[in-house]
């Protein structure tokens, strides 16, 4: 079985007013409170197009290497949902404005992507169930009616869902640093429908099917995996799949029949009569690409370069840009990269991941890491007390000293105090003295975890290992 995955990813412009009226964006405003005749589609009411908008696409069609088209059009897509209240929805059809871009997954695997199109969006839908299946009453908010997206649409270039996830975060990575869009797709800014089709071992293939609406990276590839077993079984079955749009329903974690799938012509588009033709000049083009900040793929080029990151730390800190500003600035501080990078990508960013929580450089001071860093690299305090520290600047805030001192978690590292410690732990040791005597050295490590029990952690692991081998090299008596 071979699969064909194509995705069409709607992304929310951080606009702050609606792609074709005055309207302010509000995420958490009451419903249909920012709404106006234009964006309800009253008779009558004419749309404006926003500046902003066209820029922000065009900044989105340079960062996946398209080619930005100086004449492009809107044109009208008509269809009738509850939640699109003119009957229509302003899109480019026949003539986006950028087209015949790409981005590269870590595999070297060439994703390329079809078009980008500005287009705006409908209203939200609010059921009465989570199950979409058991909804019986839905209401309708119309505050996102009018909202600008771009559609990102790929080629069929993945096969597995992983390819699809990983494409998935890429993108909304590259709409982030631009900030164009906040990428938070629980809040639908960022939504993903997967086309699936799947090649059985005779080559017949089955009809595309669409899953819409899939609001979470992990949510993708459980929908796609779902589908492709889904169709893998209708086919092995001896049947027909048919060519329809379902839903992903992340409550059971199925797919759902939601209608037959239209086709282009179902749609009827035709060219927006109120909007002219959209032209933007070279030099804007120039202007906007000249002015595009680095991208995630080519910090992670130049923190491998500059600072000799390994590649999945570059990776890690690169894609945020929040945590690369704090990298840096921790760099800048004199502290090691290596470090830096090691304690952001395996300690801090787990504090944030384990609360499911976006990073915050307000909740660790970078004063406070690299205080927390240069008591541990000296070994004033061991990296097990350092990470219990980082926990509680990280939930309360507190000076790093402060902690280390109220918890009394200064190493002891002075080798009168510490041999008492050792000749017990050794003396209750018998039988592994025995064999370091026989030549098996690496018990070593073992004699030292339990001094550092015995001293509850507070002795310098390092200084112990010295004098744990000189008091069984009768070095010390």
């Amino acid at each position: 079985m071979k699969t064909i995955i194509g995705l069409e990813i709607h992304a929310q412009l951080l606009t702050e007013t609606k792609a074709f009226c005055a309207c302010k964006i509000d995420v958490n405003a009451k419903p249909n409170t920012n709404i106006c005749p234009v964006c309800t589609g009253q008779p009558g009411a004419l749309p404006v197009l926003n500046e902003k908008v066209v820029e922000f696409a065009i900044m989105a069609g340079l960062a996946v290497n398209c080619e930005i088209h100086e004449t492009s059009s809107f044109d009208r897509k008509n269809y009738f949902y509850p939640d699109l209240p003119k009957g229509y929805q302003i899109t480019q059809y026949f003539h986006p404005i950028a087209t015949n871009g790409y981005l590269n997954l870590e595999s070297g695997k060439r994703v390329r992507i079809r078009r980008i199109h500005i287009e705006e969006d409908a209203g939200k839908m609010i059921h009465s169930s989570e199950n979409i299946t058991e909804s019986k009453t839905s209401l309708i908010d119309f505050n996102r009616c009018g909202v600008p997206l771009i559609e990102i649409v790929t080629e069929p270039d993945m096969n597995k869902s992983e390819e699809a996830k990983e494409f998935m975060e890429k993108l909304r990575d590259i709409l982030r640093t631009l900030d164009v869009c906040s990428g938070n797709m629980e809040e639908g800014a960022l939504r993903c429908d997967a086309n699936v089709s799947v090649i059985d071992d005779d080559g017949r293939s089955s009809s595309r099917v669409e899953v819409k609406n899939i609001n979470s990276f992990r949510y993708v590839q459980y929908a796609i995996d779902y589908e492709i077993e889904r169709i893998s079984k209708v086919l092995r079955d001896g049947k027909d799949v048919k060519h329809e749009t379902r839903g992903w329903d992340f409550v059971t974690r199925t797919t759902v029949s939601l209608r037959s799938k239209e086709e282009e012509n179902d749609y009827r588009y035709f060219p927006e009569p109120d909007l002219p033709i959209l032209k933007v000049s070279k030099s804007q083009i120039e202007n906007i690409k000249l002015n595009l900040p680095e991208l995630p793929d080519q910090k992670a080029e130049r923190y491998m370069k500059a600072y000799n990151l390994a590649k999945d730390n570059a990776n890690i800190i690169s894609k945020d840009k929040i945590i690369s500003s704090y990298f840096e600035k921790l760099v800048s501080l004199k502290i090691d990269p290596k470090d830096s990078s090691n304690w952001i990508v395996n300690d801090l960013i787990a504090l944030f991941n384990a609360d499911s929580i976006d990073f915050n450089a307000d909740k660790v001071p970078i004063e406070s890491l690299k205080t927390l860093i240069e008591y541990t690299n000296s070994g004033k305090i061991s990296r097990l007390s350092a990470k219990e520290v980082l926990g509680e600047i990280y939930k309360s805030g507190r000076n790093p000293e402060d902690i280390i001192k109220e918890r009394n978690l200064i190493q002891v590292s002075d080798k009168n105090s510490l041999v008492p410690a050792i000749k017990k732990v050794i003396e209750n040791n018998q039988s592994v003295v025995e064999q370091y005597k026989k030549g098996k050295t690496s018990v070593v490590g073992f004699l030292v975890g339990n001094v550092m029990k015995e001293t509850k952690g507070k002795a310098d692991p390092k200084v112990v290992g010295e004098l744990v081998k000189k008091i069984l090299d009768g070095e010390i008596v």
